[in-house]
């Protein structure tokens, strides 16, 4: 199916671009796009549930539409084909507000939802997106539908009805990618190999991708090998290449300070929260966005207050972080940046430094509040959606235009970016 959704600012910014062309083209030269837009004939985006368009922990056409490859293909005036997947979702998003503690389906935040809706008409994949949710640098090289339905293999419906939707049968992304013989790849991979340790607050390094002790984050040496291999897949493709950098934890809006909720104590414990003394003064972070409305939903159900302590138990799903644990994983992250950087400097790859665009989202924060939270359409400001991970089509705006800027670095391009007005309290928070 082919995408056909445009942001009311984004038209704005594509119709000027022809008035433009001129100074970019030959006289002669027959306008079609800015300059780089035949870059985007055949598009391939690889990557995580950023890339996918995941918003608010579920995936829905619309966010799917909002995905930052895809405001940039059609910044760039390029058809971007995209598996559509019919609402509720795959799987369903939660709904503001968070007191609600609802899914778009109407299931309960408590119950949980992991069902898919499957894709709207018939696709054949694989399209132009072929950026899995969850997805590891590891996955990405390996992993095919085929193999998520294999007899031992521990995947969610959700995640098998997506590989079917992405990838042809025994397809990864990177396979997928070198059979539609690109012109343009972008790879957006890391995020997932420490965002389990981020958001459980428990730190169990891995030795090797798929072992069957559990852990929680990849180092970075492993992450490397990988990635090295996915580079090599793209630079055979011949393509030109868009390359992102892994964000930091520090990047997560909906981790706090258990200082800061130790000063919102009292509006917490009118939700039935009763936040422990532990928390005062506190530097750890606490992942509230897990955290608190798990907390409110079972006040609520229970009658009973529901305590909060900011104290971390290692090795432990506490949905807390020490600064030691943000100094490790950070560290992780810088290492594999390094690898991704110099792979892409070495190539001649436009990059993206992902947190230095999320820089500007982390600076916008305001003091926590367990009201905002639980209250707001927006809990998480401008940029964040509801599960307080993922972009929304704000934040997945400030990615396509960091990327579009990126092209035109590296390649001379002339793809436009569209602006994003900073919207009021009163938006925010209706």
């Amino acid at each position: 199916m082919r995408f056909s959704f445009f942001p009311r600012a984004a038209l704005v910014a594509l119709a000027a671009v022809a008035l433009t062309l001129a100074a970019c083209e030959g006289k002669d030269a027959h306008v079609a796009g800015p300059v780089g837009a035949s870059a985007f004939t055949n598009y391939i985006a690889m990557g995580t549930s950023i890339s996918m368009g995941v918003q608010s922990g579920g995936l829905t056409a619309s966010f799917q539409a909002q995905a930052w490859p895809a405001l940039l293909a059609h910044q760039a005036g390029a058809s971007f084909a995209i598996p559509f997947f019919n609402a509720p979702g795959c799987t369903p998003p939660l709904v503001a507000p968070l007191l609600l503690a609802r899914f778009l389906s109407g299931a309960s935040l408590a119950d949980g939802d992991s069902s898919c809706a499957g894709t709207v008409g018939t696709v054949v994949p694989p399209l132009n997106n072929v950026a899995l949710s969850g997805a590891t640098a590891w996955t990405a090289l390996n992993l095919t539908p085929k193999l998520t339905t294999t007899v031992g293999a521990k995947y969610a419906t959700s995640d098998k009805a997506r590989y079917a939707a992405v990838l042809a049968a025994t397809q990864s992304q990177v396979t997928a990618m070198l059979v539609r013989a690109p012109s343009l790849v972008s790879v957006e991979l890391g995020a997932n190999e420490v965002l389990g340790a981020a958001t459980s607050g428990a730190l169990i390094p891995a030795t090797a991708y798929g072992q069957t002790a559990p852990y929680t984050y990849v180092p970075a040496s492993v992450f490397g090998a990988v990635f090295t291999a996915i580079a090599d897949s793209v630079k055979k493709s011949g393509a030109k290449a868009l390359i992102l950098t892994v964000p930091k934890v520090t990047t997560l809006v909906s981790l706090r300070a258990g200082s800061e909720l130790w000063n919102d104590r009292l509006a917490l414990a009118s939700f039935g929260v009763a936040v422990d003394p532990n928390c005062s003064g506190s530097a750890n972070l606490v992942f509230t966005a897990a955290l608190v409305p798990s907390l409110v939903a079972r006040a609520l159900a229970t009658g009973a207050p529901q305590a909060l302590s900011c104290a971390d138990v290692p090795l432990t799903a506490d949905y807390v972080l020490t600064p030691t644990d943000v100094t490790t994983l950070n560290g992780v992250v810088d290492q594999m940046n390094a690898t991704v950087t110099s792979l892409a400097q070495q190539n001649k790859w436009a990059l993206v430094d992902v947190n230095a665009v999320l820089a500007s989202v982390t600076a916008a924060q305001a003091p926590y509040r367990v009201a905002t939270q639980l209250s707001c359409v927006s809990p998480y400001g401008q940029f964040v959606s509801l599960d307080g991970v993922h972009p929304n089509v704000n934040g997945q705006q400030l990615l396509a235009n960091a990327a579009a800027l990126a092209l035109n670095a590296a390649y001379g391009f002339t793809v436009p970016t569209v602006p994003v007005p900073v919207q009021t309290a009163a938006q925010l928070c209706p």
